[in-house]
C-alpha cells in the first residue's frame, strides 16, 4: 500500500532536510580540520590579552596532524626575533607546526624570575596551556607529539612548564637556561636536551653569580639538573661521552623519556654561538617527527 500523497511530501522533507543536515555538518567537520592561515592569534587568559605566532606545517599528508613545537623567547625577546633566530622553520616541511607565544613585556614569570610577570604574578604556565589548545583548535595537531623549546629565561619557564605539567610533552629543549621554580617528588620527564656554553657568564656551571638585569643569581647548570633528574628518579650518575664540541652527559632510567646535557666548549649564551639551530632541529625530528 503506498502512503498518501501529503505524508510522502513530509517524507521526502524530511529526509531532505536530513540530508541538508549530515552535509552541512560534514563541511563544518572538513572546515574545522583544515590548517590555519600563518599569523598572529590573540588569546583572553586570566582578563588579559595574549599574543601568538602561529606557523602551522605545510608538509602534512591529506587527513595527517601535525606535531606542535612550541619555542620561548629570551628575556627582552619579541615573536619574530626569536622565530627568525631559532631558525627551525624547515620543520614546518616535515610536519610540525610552530608556535610562538609572546610574554607580557616581553618577559616571564618562570618562578624567581623574571621582570613584571615575576612581580604581578602572571600564570604564564596556564597561558601556554591555553595557546596548545588553541592551537588545537585552528589546525591539525597531535596531542601526544607536543614540544617546548625555550632559550634563555624562556628555557626557565620550559623548565617550569615540564615540571608544572608532568607526562604533557614529548620533548623539551632548553638553552642558557635554568630550573627556578620547584620540581616536585615524582615527576614524569618528557626527552629533554640542555645545552650550556662552559664560558656562560649567566647561567654558571658549577656556581651562580647575580645578573642585574633579571634581578636573581640564577641556579647553575649542575643544580639545575641534579633537581630535575632527581624529581623524575633518574639513574644518580650520568653517563659520559664527548661530541666534537662538548661534552655530552646522558641520564637514563628516568620516569618518562631521558635527560640529556651537553656542555660546549669555547662557548657563552648565545643561541647562535651554541649551534643551537641544528641541535634543536635534529633532535626534534628524532623525537616527534621520524616514523
Amino acid at each position: 500500500m503506498s502512503l498518501p500523497p501529503l505524508r510522502r511530501r513530509r517524507r521526502s522533507s524530511a529526509v531532505a532536510l536530513l540530508l541538508a543536515v549530515v552535509t552541512a555538518a560534514a563541511g563544518c567537520t572538513a572546515k574545522a580540520q583544515a590548517p590555519a592561515a600563518a599569523g598572529e592569534r590573540h588569546l583572553q587568559v586570566d582578563g588579559r590579552s595574549r599574543t601568538y605566532l602561529l606557523e602551522p606545517a605545510t608538509g602534512l599528508a591529506k587527513g595527517g596532524k601535525a606535531a606542535v613545537v612550541m619555542v620561548l623567547h629570551q628575556e627582552g625577546g619579541t615573536l619574530q626575533g626569536i622565530a627568525d633566530e631559532t631558525e627551525l622553520a624547515s620543520l614546518r616541511a616535515q610536519g610540525a607546526t610552530l608556535v610562538y607565544p609572546a610574554g607580557v613585556d616581553h618577559s616571564w614569570d618562570a618562578g624567581l624570575c623574571c621582570g613584571l610577570p615575576h612581580r604581578e604574578n602572571i600564570d604564564d604556565v596556564t597561558f601556554l596551556d591555553k595557546v596548545f589548545a588553541d592551537v588545537a583548535k585552528r589546525t591539525p595537531v597531535d596531542p601526544k607529539r607536543r614540544a617546548l623549546v625555550g632559550y634563555s629565561s624562556g628555557g626557565m619557564l620550559a623548565y617550569r612548564y615540564v615540571c608544572a605539567r608532568p607526562g604533557t610533552l614529548a620533548a623539551a629543549v632548553v638553552v642558557s637556561g635554568s630550573l627556578e621554580s620547584p620540581c616536585g617528588a615524582d615527576i614524569q620527564v618528557p626527552d629533554v636536551l640542555t645545552l650550556h656554553g662552559k664560558k656562560d657568564g649567566t647561567i654558571g656551571l658549577e656556581k651562580s653569580s647575580f645578573v642585574a638585569a633579571l634581578g636573581l643569581s640564577p641556579q647553575p647548570v649542575s643544580g639545575t639538573l641534579k633537581e630535575l633528574t632527581a624529581s623524575a628518579d633518574c639513574s644518580p650518575t650520568p653517563q659520559l661521552s664527548e661530541a666534537p664540541d662538548a661534552d655530552v652527559y646522558r641520564w637514563s632510567g628516568c620516569r618518562g623519556g631521558v635527560v640529556e646535557a651537553r656542555l660546549i666548549e669555547g662557548e657563552g649564551h648565545g643561541w647562535r654561538t651554541l649551534g643551537a639551530s641544528q641541535k634543536t632541529a635534529t633532535f626534534l625530528r628524532d623525537q616527534l617527527l621520524k616514523g
